[in-house]
Order: structure tokens, then C-alpha cells, then sequence
């Protein structure tokens, strides 16, 4: 039996009933496969993207975020010390004795390593006169209150002095070729870094203790002829 020609829906070697027609396809079936095709579409398609020009605008601003931290951090560096600046220097001697105050205090470095000299300056607060009487130090045992003075001739000498008068109200540098601190027969040379522990005593017994550093012989005034030979 051979099989119905496509279309036809009916089998070779029947004839149709007259007044008949042949039966529609079923298009509900269609329908609802299409409707599920549609579904399963539309499940599988992606979600919509945010548009473009959110994160275009977001770029530019986290690019300038970043370089206002750097410029931020360079400022800060920049406030720092340059790279292989000298080191500050020590500061200079300085205490207090009542209405008697030491300030600058300093040794320049020897030029004789047997000797050294200690510069400062006394102020006096009060109105009655003080003396310096006496002074010691840690650099050498034998410390002495000087004073140079012009000769006749225009020559300098350095003698040795009991005292070293600091009037009331006024004040009293140590300084090269005025009174001054000798400090003599160092057991071991004096060189720039270290420091000269000192204590100077007034009269009253009033004392005032303090460090000098040894700093350059350019960083201030300095002896201008050897004390090696005053005694």
C-alpha cells in the first residue's frame, strides 16, 4: 500500500467523499510552540547594559582624584630637609643662675690640641653687680678665667683673673681678644661633634651648668693668638 501523497491526508486509492474537505492542521499546537519559542527567547537574551557614558564620566574623575593625592604627596616631601643637607648643629650652651643667665656657649676646635678656649655671654637681670669666680669642665682639670689686654707697645697678652665682672642690668661676653675660659693640658684633643660639659660658678655660690659643643673655628669669633705658653 503505497503511502498518501504529501498534503493530500489520505491514503493512495481513496476518493474524497464529495461535499468534504480535508482537515485543517491543527494551528492551536502552532501557536503555542511559538508562544514557548518565545519565552525560552526572551529568557535567554541579555539583560540591557547601563549606558556607556556613566563610567566614561566616573574615569576622568577617579583620574583626577589620583592626581591630586600625588601632587598632595609631593607637596609633603618637598617640605622635608633636601637630600644631603648638612645636619643641623648642635645648639649652644645655655642655663640659668637665678637673675644670672649663660647663653651661647661653644668651644672652637683647637688649633693647639694641648688647648682650648670657651666663649659665652652673661646676662644679668638684677640690679647689683656679679662676679664669675671659678670654673670647672669634664674636658680638662686645669680650667682658667682669663682676659687679654693691649700693651703699650699694641701687643696682646692674655693674663689669668680671680673674677670676671658682670655689671647689674647689663651683661658680659667671653669672646676672642676680651675676657674669656681657658682650658688647658687636654688629656685628649677636642674635635667638632663633641661636647664640654661645663659649670660656672658666681659669686654667692650661685652655679649654672651646661654643655658646650665643639664647632668649627669659622662658626664664630676665635682666639687670635695661641694661649698655649700663658702660664
Amino acid at each position: 500500500m503505497r503511502a498518501a501523497p504529501p498534503g493530500t491526508g489520505r491514503a493512495p486509492g481513496t476518493t474524497p467523499v464529495a461535499g468534504t474537505r480535508a482537515p485543517a492542521p491543527v494551528r492551536g499546537h502552532d501557536r503555542a510552540d511559538r508562544h514557548h519559542d518565545h519565552e525560552e527567547t526572551a529568557n535567554t537574551m541579555p539583560l540591557p547594559r547601563a549606558p556607556r557614558h556613566r563610567a566614561a564620566r566616573a574615569a576622568p574623575a577617579a583620574a583626577l582624584a589620583a592626581v591630586l593625592l600625588s601632587a598632595t604627596a609631593c607637596g609633603t616631601a618637598a617640605a622635608g630637609p633636601p637630600v644631603g643637607a648638612a645636619p643641623a648643629e648642635p645648639a649652644r650652651g645655655h642655663a640659668a643662675a637665678g637673675d644670672l643667665e649663660v647663653s651661647g656657649a661653644w668651644v672652637p676646635e683647637p688649633a693647639n690640641p694641648r688647648v682650648a678656649v670657651l666663649y659665652l655671654e652673661v646676662d644679668n637681670a638684677s640690679a647689683e653687680d656679679a662676679l664669675i669666680t671659678d670654673v670647672s669642665t669634664d674636658a680638662s682639670p686645669d680650667a682658667d678665667l682669663c682676659s687679654t689686654e693691649t700693651t703699650e707697645s699694641g701687643a696682646s697678652r692674655m693674663r689669668v683673673v680671680e673674677e670676671i665682672p658682670v655689671a647689674g642690668g647689663g651683661a658680659t661676653a667671653l669672646v676672642d681678644g676680651g675676657y674669656h675660659i681657658m682650658l688647658n693640658d687636654l688629656p685628649d684633643p677636642l674635635e667638632v661633634g663633641d661636647a664640654v660639659e661645663v659649670v660656672l660658678t658666681f659669686d654667692g655660690g650661685r652655679e649654672a651648668a651646661f654643655t658646650a659643643p665643639v664647632e668649627p673655628m669659622a662658626a664664630g669669633s676665635a682666639p687670635a693668638t695661641d694661649h698655649g705658653g700663658h702660664h
